[in-house]
Protein backbone atom coordinates (compact mmCIF):
# COMPACT_ATOMS: atom_id res chain seq x y z
CA UNK A 1 0.00 0.00 0.00
CA UNK A 2 1.48 3.52 -1.07
CA UNK A 3 2.34 6.16 1.95
CA UNK A 4 0.69 9.63 1.94
CA UNK A 5 3.64 11.04 3.61
CA UNK A 6 1.90 14.54 3.83
CA UNK A 7 -0.73 13.67 6.18
CA UNK A 8 0.76 10.62 8.22
CA UNK A 9 -0.07 11.04 11.95
CA UNK A 10 3.17 10.28 12.70
CA UNK A 11 5.60 12.76 10.17
CA UNK A 12 6.48 15.31 13.05
CA UNK A 13 7.81 12.43 14.74
CA UNK A 14 10.08 11.28 11.99
CA UNK A 15 13.19 12.11 9.98
CA UNK A 16 10.71 13.47 7.54
CA UNK A 17 9.27 16.19 9.65
CA UNK A 18 11.45 18.74 8.25
CA UNK A 19 10.55 18.01 4.24
CA UNK A 20 8.63 20.35 2.09
CA UNK A 21 5.33 19.38 0.72
CA UNK A 22 7.14 18.81 -3.05
CA UNK A 23 9.94 16.54 -1.01
CA UNK A 24 6.86 14.76 0.61
CA UNK A 25 5.27 14.02 -2.39
CA UNK A 26 8.47 12.27 -3.88
CA UNK A 27 9.26 10.21 -1.11
CA UNK A 28 5.87 9.08 -0.91
CA UNK A 29 6.40 7.61 -4.09
CA UNK A 30 9.43 5.64 -2.46
CA UNK A 31 7.56 4.48 0.44
CA UNK A 32 4.96 1.87 1.16
CA UNK A 33 3.19 0.41 3.99
CA UNK A 34 3.14 -3.19 5.32
CA UNK A 35 0.85 -4.48 8.19
CA UNK A 36 2.00 -6.78 10.79
CA UNK A 37 0.42 -8.89 13.13
CA UNK A 38 1.56 -9.74 16.66
CA UNK A 39 4.33 -12.26 17.02
CA UNK A 40 5.17 -11.53 13.19
CA UNK A 41 8.89 -11.25 12.21
CA UNK A 42 9.81 -8.56 10.41
CA UNK A 43 13.44 -9.88 9.53
CA UNK A 44 15.83 -12.03 11.14
CA UNK A 45 19.63 -11.17 12.82
CA UNK A 46 22.23 -11.88 10.37
CA UNK A 47 19.77 -11.96 7.45
CA UNK A 48 20.54 -9.57 4.66
CA UNK A 49 19.33 -6.18 4.77
CA UNK A 50 18.03 -3.70 2.06
CA UNK A 51 14.39 -2.43 3.48
CA UNK A 52 14.63 0.43 6.26
CA UNK A 53 11.08 0.82 8.16
CA UNK A 54 9.47 3.65 9.87
CA UNK A 55 7.00 2.56 12.62
CA UNK A 56 3.60 4.18 12.39
CA UNK A 57 1.42 2.40 14.84
CA UNK A 58 1.68 -0.35 16.68
CA UNK A 59 4.90 -1.41 19.21
CA UNK A 60 8.09 -4.08 18.03
CA UNK A 61 10.96 -5.25 20.13
CA UNK A 62 14.29 -5.67 18.78
CA UNK A 63 16.94 -8.52 19.94
CA UNK A 64 19.51 -10.57 19.91
CA UNK A 65 19.85 -14.20 20.17
CA UNK A 66 22.80 -16.53 21.76
CA UNK A 67 23.30 -20.36 20.11
CA UNK A 68 21.22 -21.77 23.21
CA UNK A 69 18.26 -19.82 22.52
CA UNK A 70 18.08 -17.09 24.80
CA UNK A 71 17.28 -13.68 24.21
CA UNK A 72 18.25 -10.17 24.81
CA UNK A 73 15.86 -7.34 24.07
CA UNK A 74 18.10 -4.37 22.61
CA UNK A 75 14.96 -2.03 22.07
CA UNK A 76 11.45 -1.80 22.17
CA UNK A 77 9.90 0.61 18.97
CA UNK A 78 7.79 2.90 19.19
CA UNK A 79 5.29 4.95 16.62
CA UNK A 80 7.61 7.56 14.74
CA UNK A 81 10.48 5.31 15.52
CA UNK A 82 13.19 3.63 12.62
CA UNK A 83 13.93 0.09 12.24
CA UNK A 84 16.87 -1.53 10.73
CA UNK A 85 18.64 1.70 9.89
CA UNK A 86 21.86 0.28 11.94
CA UNK A 87 22.02 -2.06 8.81
CA UNK A 88 21.93 1.09 6.80
CA UNK A 89 25.55 0.85 5.09
CA UNK A 90 25.70 -2.95 6.43
CA UNK A 91 24.53 -6.47 3.95
CA UNK A 92 23.09 -7.87 7.05
CA UNK A 93 20.65 -7.08 10.08
CA UNK A 94 22.59 -6.93 13.51
CA UNK A 95 19.29 -8.00 15.43
CA UNK A 96 16.03 -9.58 15.49
CA UNK A 97 12.28 -7.81 14.66
CA UNK A 98 9.59 -8.89 16.42
CA UNK A 99 6.15 -7.17 16.14
CA UNK A 100 5.24 -7.11 20.02
CA UNK A 101 1.82 -4.53 19.28
CA UNK A 102 0.02 -5.21 15.68
CA UNK A 103 1.97 -2.85 13.47
CA UNK A 104 1.51 -0.60 10.58
CA UNK A 105 5.24 0.27 8.87
CA UNK A 106 6.35 2.62 6.24
CA UNK A 107 8.77 0.77 4.01
CA UNK A 108 11.53 2.37 1.94
CA UNK A 109 14.70 0.41 0.35
CA UNK A 110 18.12 1.86 1.45
CA UNK A 111 19.54 2.76 -1.43
CA UNK A 112 16.17 5.49 -1.81
CA UNK A 113 16.77 6.32 1.89
CA UNK A 114 21.04 6.67 1.71
CA UNK A 115 19.97 9.09 -1.52
CA UNK A 116 17.11 10.82 0.54
CA UNK A 117 20.19 11.42 3.08
CA UNK A 118 22.53 12.94 0.47
CA UNK A 119 19.79 15.52 -1.23
CA UNK A 120 18.36 16.34 1.57
CA UNK A 121 20.71 18.06 4.48
CA UNK A 122 18.44 18.29 7.31
CA UNK A 123 17.23 14.55 6.70
CA UNK A 124 20.66 13.91 7.63
CA UNK A 125 21.13 15.59 10.93
CA UNK A 126 17.49 14.23 11.99
CA UNK A 127 18.87 11.23 11.61
CA UNK A 128 22.08 11.87 13.22
CA UNK A 129 19.95 12.71 16.21
CA UNK A 130 18.12 9.14 15.89
CA UNK A 131 21.68 7.81 16.07
CA UNK A 132 22.56 9.86 19.61
CA UNK A 133 19.35 9.12 20.85
CA UNK A 134 19.98 5.01 20.42
CA UNK A 135 23.29 5.85 21.65
CA UNK A 136 21.71 7.47 24.43
CA UNK A 137 19.02 4.62 25.01
CA UNK A 138 21.54 1.75 25.19
CA UNK A 139 23.37 3.47 27.88
CA UNK A 140 20.12 4.10 29.96
CA UNK A 141 19.42 0.12 29.32
CA UNK A 142 22.54 -0.83 30.48
CA UNK A 143 22.54 1.42 33.59
CA UNK A 144 19.07 0.08 34.22
CA UNK A 145 20.44 -3.41 33.91
CA UNK A 146 23.18 -2.47 36.40
CA UNK A 147 20.61 -0.50 38.97
CA UNK A 148 17.24 -0.94 38.94
CA UNK A 149 15.87 -3.87 40.93
CA UNK A 150 12.64 -6.30 39.56
CA UNK A 151 9.92 -4.38 40.44
CA UNK A 152 11.57 -1.32 39.14
CA UNK A 153 12.20 -3.01 35.62
CA UNK A 154 8.77 -4.29 35.38
CA UNK A 155 7.25 -1.04 35.95
CA UNK A 156 9.25 0.58 33.22
CA UNK A 157 8.61 -1.70 30.42
CA UNK A 158 5.14 -1.27 31.20
CA UNK A 159 5.37 2.41 31.54
CA UNK A 160 7.09 2.52 28.33
CA UNK A 161 4.53 0.61 26.49
CA UNK A 162 1.56 3.10 28.57
CA UNK A 163 3.34 6.23 26.86
CA UNK A 164 4.02 4.75 23.50
CA UNK A 165 0.96 3.60 22.28
CA UNK A 166 -1.82 5.63 20.15
CA UNK A 167 -5.08 7.52 22.19
CA UNK A 168 -7.35 5.23 20.51
CA UNK A 169 -5.91 2.22 21.98
CA UNK A 170 -6.33 3.13 25.46
CA UNK A 171 -4.43 2.28 28.56
CA UNK A 172 -4.27 -1.36 27.94
CA UNK A 173 -2.14 -3.85 25.93
CA UNK A 174 -1.24 -8.02 25.55
CA UNK A 175 2.03 -8.94 26.59
CA UNK A 176 2.80 -12.56 28.30
CA UNK A 177 4.97 -13.18 31.38
CA UNK A 178 6.99 -14.83 29.34
CA UNK A 179 7.90 -12.02 27.02
CA UNK A 180 7.98 -9.56 29.95
CA UNK A 181 10.94 -11.64 31.42
CA UNK A 182 12.95 -11.59 28.04
CA UNK A 183 12.10 -8.44 27.66
CA UNK A 184 14.11 -6.91 30.96
CA UNK A 185 15.81 -10.53 31.92
CA UNK A 186 13.80 -11.31 34.80
CA UNK A 187 12.61 -14.53 36.26
CA UNK A 188 9.26 -15.05 34.89
CA UNK A 189 7.89 -16.29 38.36
CA UNK A 190 9.41 -12.99 39.22
CA UNK A 191 7.47 -11.44 36.74
CA UNK A 192 4.42 -12.78 37.90
CA UNK A 193 4.80 -12.15 41.37
CA UNK A 194 5.29 -8.53 40.86
CA UNK A 195 2.46 -8.07 38.22
CA UNK A 196 0.50 -9.74 40.99
CA UNK A 197 1.41 -6.92 43.43
CA UNK A 198 0.88 -4.15 41.08
CA UNK A 199 -2.60 -5.64 40.49
CA UNK A 200 -3.63 -5.59 44.09
CA UNK A 201 -2.13 -2.07 44.49
CA UNK A 202 -4.50 -0.95 42.18
CA UNK A 203 -2.02 0.02 39.71
CA UNK A 204 -2.84 -2.73 36.83
CA UNK A 205 -5.84 -4.94 36.24
CA UNK A 206 -5.16 -8.20 34.24
CA UNK A 207 -7.04 -10.84 32.38
CA UNK A 208 -4.97 -13.17 30.60
CA UNK A 209 -2.30 -11.80 28.47
CA UNK A 210 -3.98 -8.20 28.82
CA UNK A 211 -2.94 -5.62 30.64
CA UNK A 212 -4.39 -2.55 31.88
CA UNK A 213 -2.89 0.81 33.49
CA UNK A 214 -5.14 1.70 36.18
CA UNK A 215 -2.99 4.28 37.89
CA UNK A 216 0.11 5.75 35.52
CA UNK A 217 1.12 8.09 37.95
CA UNK A 218 1.98 5.02 41.03
CA UNK A 219 3.69 2.99 37.56
CA UNK A 220 5.80 5.99 37.11
CA UNK A 221 6.88 6.56 40.30
CA UNK A 222 8.53 2.80 40.37
CA UNK A 223 9.84 3.52 36.79
CA UNK A 224 11.81 6.51 37.89
CA UNK A 225 13.65 8.43 35.67
CA UNK A 226 14.21 7.88 31.58
CA UNK A 227 11.90 5.24 31.99
CA UNK A 228 12.14 4.57 27.60
CA UNK A 229 13.31 1.62 26.29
Amino acid sequence: MACDCKNCIVRSLTILSDLNFGELEKVSSLIYLKSYKRKKLIFLEESPSNTVYIMKTGNVKTYKSLPDGREQIISILSPGEMLGFDSLYDDKYSSTAEVIQDAELCCIKKADLVDLLKQNPEVGMKFIKILNRELNRAQDRIRDLGLKDARERVATLLMTLFTSGPADRGPGFTLSRQEISEMIGVAQETVIRILSEFKSDGIIHTEGRNIVITNPAELRRWAGDGFNF
